[in-house]
């Protein structure tokens, strides 16, 4: 009769083909700890955000609550006589008349 603890239940080499440590293809453990953080280095539901600033905050009943000294403040100039139009049309050749030679 074989003695079941004489012999190992695993051998080593079955560990090495099923679990694999992470490595990265490109940077050394080292490395990593100085490389910013981006979604393509954390793991799945990394969102860093837009580097929005914040407007208020939000109270205890988790409602948000606007803080107008912080909200953003356009400073326009005023456009009266102003004769460019804000958006060009898909039509308008890419280059003008004066500069196309016609064969």
């Amino acid at each position: 009769m074989l003695n079941f603890f004489s012999r190992p239940l695993f051998s080593p080499s079955v560990f090495s083909c099923t679990s694999r440590r992470f490595m990265s293809k490109f940077l050394s453990k080292a490395a990593k700890k100085r490389v910013p953080l981006t979604s393509k280095r954390a793991r799945k539901g990394f969102y860093k955000g837009n580097r929005a600033t914040k407007e208020g905050h939000v109270n205890s009943k988790g409602r948000f609550m606007v803080d107008k000294s912080k909200r953003l403040e356009l400073i326009v100039p005023d456009l009266q006589g102003f004769k460019l139009k804000p958006y060009i049309a898909a039509t308008v050749p890419k280059f003008p008349p004066e500069t196309r030679t016609r064969v």
